[in-house]
C-alpha cells in the first residue's frame, strides 16, 4: 500500500490526484485518460475527492477539476484519518465496557491440583496465595489429614495463615478436635487469642478439610491414600455454584460446633462430651482418654 493509500485514498483516488497534479485544471474526461481510470468511475472518484476537499470542481461547461496543493492535502487526510481512528477507539472502548461484565458473569469454572504435602513450601505459598486475594471471608474446615497428624508435619503451615489475612476479611476457622489435643498448650492458648476478626470452633463432626473464599473459590485438601496424617495434594476450583454449596455445608456444621475458647480450661483440654459428639479420627488420640 502507498503513503497515499495509508493516509485513506484508494487506488484511483490516488491515480486521480496525481494526474491532477500534473494536469492542472481538467475534464472528467481528461482526467481519466490521463489516470487509466474507467469514464465509468471517474465521476465517482473525482466528486469523492471533491467532498473530502482535496480536489476542488470549478463551474465550468463542462466542469473542470483540481487538485489542492499537496501539503494541505496530506494535512487534510491526515486530520480525517485521525478522527476515524478516534472514533474507532471510542467504539472499541464502549464494546470493551460492555464484554467485560458479560464475560465475567459466565466465567466457566476453572480448577488446578498441586502436589503439597503438609508443611511443605509448596503448601505456604499456595496458603498465602489463596487468603491474600480473599476481599470478604473466609471459611476454613480442618480435618484429615491435619487431624490425623503430629503437630509437628503442619506448624509451618500455622503462621502464614495469619500472616496472609487482612484485617477486614472476616475469617471462621472449624477444626478437628483432635487437633486441638495434639497441640501444644501454649500454641492453643495463643490460638485462643486471634485477631478480633478471626473466629475459632472445634467439633468432632467433621471429615474434610477445604477452604471457601469470597463464595467464589474453593480449596480441596486431598488426603494421601497411604497415610491419613499425610496430603497428597490440592485442588483449587473457581466455581461459585460450587462454592455456595460447600458454604452452606461449612455454615450447619459451624452452627453445631463449639467455640474454642470453652474447649479450653485453664492451659488444659475441657471437651463437652455431649456437645462434642464421640467420633474420632482414624489416626488421631481419643479425646476421652
Amino acid at each position: 500500500m502507498s503513503d497515499l493509500g495509508e493516509l485513506g485514498l484508494s487506488s484511483y483516488e490516488e491515480k486521480v490526484y496525481r494526474a491532477l497534479l500534473s494536469l492542472g485544471s481538467a475534464t472528467a474526461q481528461e482526467v481519466s485518460e490521463a489516470s487509466d481510470v474507467p469514464m465509468g468511475r471517474i465521476y465517482d472518484v473525482l466528486n469523492g475527492l471533491d467532498a473530502r476537499d482535496v480536489v476542488r470542481s470549478q463551474s465550468t461547461e463542462p466542469t473542470t477539476y483540481a487538485a489542492v496543493d499537496p501539503e494541505t492535502a496530506v494535512e487534510r487526510l491526515l486530520a480525517e484519518r485521525r478522527r476515524e481512528l478516534s472514533a474507532r477507539a471510542d467504539r472499541y472502548e464502549a464494546i470493551a465496557a460492555e464484554i467485560g461484565p458479560e464475560l465475567a458473569a459466565t466465567k466457566p469454572a476453572e480448577s488446578r491440583f498441586w502436589t503439597a504435602p503438609l508443611g511443605s513450601e509448596t503448601a505456604i505459598s499456595l496458603e498465602r496465595d489463596l487468603f491474600a486475594t480473599a476481599g470478604d471471608s473466609i471459611r476454613s474446615a480442618m480435618s484429615v489429614p491435619y487431624a490425623a497428624a503430629p503437630w509437628e508435619r503442619y506448624e509451618p503451615e500455622v503462621d502464614p495463615f495469619y500472616a496472609a489475612l487482612d484485617d477486614g476479611v472476616e475469617v471462621r476457622m472449624l477444626g478437628h478436635a483432635a487437633m486441638v489435643e495434639a497441640a501444644p498448650p501454649d500454641v492453643v492458648a495463643e490460638t485462643v487469642d486471634a485477631p478480633p476478626n478471626v473466629s475459632l470452633r472445634v467439633t468432632t463432626d467433621l471429615e474434610v478439610t477445604f477452604d471457601v473464599v469470597d463464595g467464589n473459590e474453593v480449596c480441596f485438601h486431598v488426603p494421601h491414600p497411604l497415610d491419613s496424617g499425610e496430603r497428597l495434594g490440592v485442588i483449587h476450583v473457581r466455581d461459585g455454584e460450587m462454592a455456595g454449596r460447600l458454604a452452606e455445608v461449612f455454615d450447619r456444621a459451624w452452627a453445631e460446633a463449639v467455640p474454642l475458647s470453652a474447649v479450653v480450661d485453664d492451659g488444659g483440654l475441657a471437651l463437652d462430651g455431649d456437645a462434642m459428639g464421640d467420633d474420632t479420627v482414624d489416626g488421631a488420640p481419643d479425646l476421652d482418654d
